[in-house]
């Protein structure tokens, strides 16, 4: 292996990890809001949580 493809290597490495930290951290965000939402009593309708579905 030369060291052009040890460096790609390690750095499409570190890319996929910061990649899945943030995506990691993007869920933890929402399940907490989520979760705070819940604990304050917020609630939807079944039609009101299809219609925020559709709109996704």
């Amino acid at each position: 292996m030369t060291l052009v493809t040890q460096s790609t290597d390690k750095r499409y490495i570190s890319e996929f990890e910061s990649s899945e930290a943030n995506a990691l951290h993007t869920l933890y965000t929402e399940l907490k809001k989520g979760i705070q939402s819940m604990k304050n009593g917020d609630v939807y309708t079944i039609e009101e949580a299809w219609g925020e579905i559709d709109k996704i």
